[in-house]
């Protein structure tokens, strides 16, 4: 039986909370192991490096997305030798992204030891670290990273990520072992590129059995090469912007206040993008869906659509900024001790930042599904350029702070406002954008007033340690709810949202 788009979603969805909760609790196990075996500062140098390579990381500028965004017309109409010609192109292009990510990152090495304030623990050469983790990205494209966006085009990202978590699971878990039986992190490092390299075959011999008759032959004409340009080249601006903000903030951090400091930011931003990376497999898992549905359906239902999921998440983006305000530092306190602590002025930032992450996420993706990447290249040249020139302004006064309020701001004031102006100009054209900056400006307000509210609820409760914690879990989990439901519960797009939400339960039935 042939699945719907909508079954497809929800299988999507279910591997990838799945993925999500698993490797987080997995890496929150990883890094304490890490700080109480070999140190903070190795804590450290694994966020420096993994930033920097996110910040070369010209794989993810945007090909994959827009050439998704080239297979789903042809997928619908099965036009099998449209998508060789497409594989074609794309084993092409990600070997040359390979080889260049390659090049420049040994370009790179030279420059290290300005980057980092601190001293670099006894008996490291950061040199050879760095070559590892350089080696682990590149391996991710050149072997056989085509075969698996066939899969994902065709909606399977459930097939994907379950590989992605098995091979996870085994890989931390040697790690780990490494670490607690030898302390030796160039064994620990080694290991990644290994295991790269098997997922990568694994889901490339899976591909091969799902779809045996595609296979990368074949030539586009000019005008489909050209399309597919332009394509990439507004979606690759964009992806630059995103990928500068936390890899930029780290490199910031380390040029400023050193090895120990990147740690405790990463640790606080562990948590933030762990949440956020569970709350967006849901945006994520139905990227295809909505492509799909721009490519077949009319405005005024799109945008329906659009509303619903976007209420629908924004509800659960609430709950999740309430339960950081009022968890992050009991739970830090636990998990690594007070002097890893940040200041209740910091942990604010941080739930500001995730609460505006959130903002973008359904808007995001109905923009990818639609292909308006082109138009919106100039905003983010804009934010990236003024992101990174506030970092380093704020993060000399500021310090941590400056940061992460530097970040704040270039999302809010040019991401939220100009990239919304640009969906809506150039696809929901009959729906105005003040309606919906409206919508905005309520939610947020909302959302503040919910935050505040559960943060006071859990300053009332004496208790501490894991008591504490769970208390205040519990607090966190029900008041939101109980706020929100008494806000919204009679309004129209409440109403019409429990009616998506009893759809998509109905699909899971199913």
């Amino acid at each position: 039986m042939v699945k719907s788009r909508s079954q497809h979603s929800v299988h999507n969805i279910l591997a990838g909370l799945i993925n999500k909760i698993l490797l987080m609790f997995l890496q929150f196990f990883l890094r304490t192991i890490i700080v109480f075996t070999i140190g903070v500062d190795y804590l450290g140098l694994n966020g420096l490096f993994t930033s920097l390579l996110q910040v070369l990381n010209l794989a993810e500028l945007g090909f994959g997305s827009a050439l998704g965004f080239s297979m789903y017309k042809p997928i619908l109409e099965n036009d099998k030798e449209k998508i060789n010609a497409l594989l074609s192109l794309y084993r092409k292009v990600y070997t040359t992204i390979g080889l260049a990510l390659l090049a420049i990152g040994l370009l790179i090495l030279p420059f290290l030891p300005v980057i980092i304030k601190d001293d670099v623990p006894n008996n490291i050469n950061i040199y050879l670290l760095f070559i590892i983790y350089l080696i682990n990205t590149v391996l991710s494209y050149l072997v056989f990273a085509y075969k698996k966006s066939l899969i994902e085009a065709y909606q399977r990202y459930d097939i994907t990520t379950n590989i992605n978590t098995f091979i996870s699971i085994v890989k931390y878990i040697i790690q780990i072992i490494i670490l607690l039986l030898l302390k030796n992190y160039y064994l620990y490092l080694i290991v990644m590129p290994i295991f790269t390299f098997v997922e990568n075959y694994i889901v490339a011999k899976q591909a091969d059995l799902l779809f045996p008759t595609l296979r990368p032959e074949g030539n586009l004409n000019k005008e489909e090469i050209n399309d597919i340009k332009l394509h990439v080249k507004g979606l690759a601006i964009q992806k630059l912007c995103s990928s500068s903000r936390n890899s930029f903030d780290s490199i910031v951090i380390s040029m400023y206040l050193g090895l120990s400091s990147i740690a405790i930011y990463n640790n606080y931003l562990l948590i933030l993008t762990a949440v956020h990376g569970i709350l967006y497999q849901i945006a994520n898992s139905i990227r295809a869906s909505v492509g799909n549905s721009i490519a077949t359906g009319n405005l005024d239902k799109n945008f329906k659509l659009f509303m619903n999921m976007n209420f629908f998440y924004m509800w659960i983006s609430i709950v999740c900024t309430a339960c950081l305000m009022g968890l992050y530092q009991p739970f830090m306190e636990l998990w690594m001790g007070e002097k890893m602590l940040c200041s209740t002025h910091t942990v604010i930032l941080f739930c500001i930042y995730f609460f505006e992450l959130c903002f973008s996420d359904i808007i995001s993706v109905f923009k990818d599904g639609a292909g308006i990447w082109w138009h919106g290249r100039y905003r983010t040249v804009i934010e990236a350029f003024s992101n990174l020139i506030l970092n380093f302004i704020l993060g000399y006064y500021m310090g941590m702070d400056g940061i992460l309020l530097a970040t704040i701001i270039t999302i809010g004031l040019i991401g939220h406002l100009y990239g919304g102006y640009i969906t809506f100009n150039y696809y929901f054209k009959n729906v105005k954008h003040k309606r919906y900056l409206f919508y905005q400006i309520q939610t947020s307000i909302i959302a503040a007033f919910v935050t505040y509210s559960t943060y006071m609820a859990c300053s009332v409760v004496l208790k501490s340690g894991i008591v504490g914690l769970l208390i205040k879990g519990v607090i966190c989990v029900c008041l939101p709810n109980i706020l929100l439901v008494m806000i919204y519960c009679k309004t129209d797009l409440f109403q019409n949202s429990l009616d998506f939400l009893k759809n998509v339960v109905m699909q899971m039935i199913k």
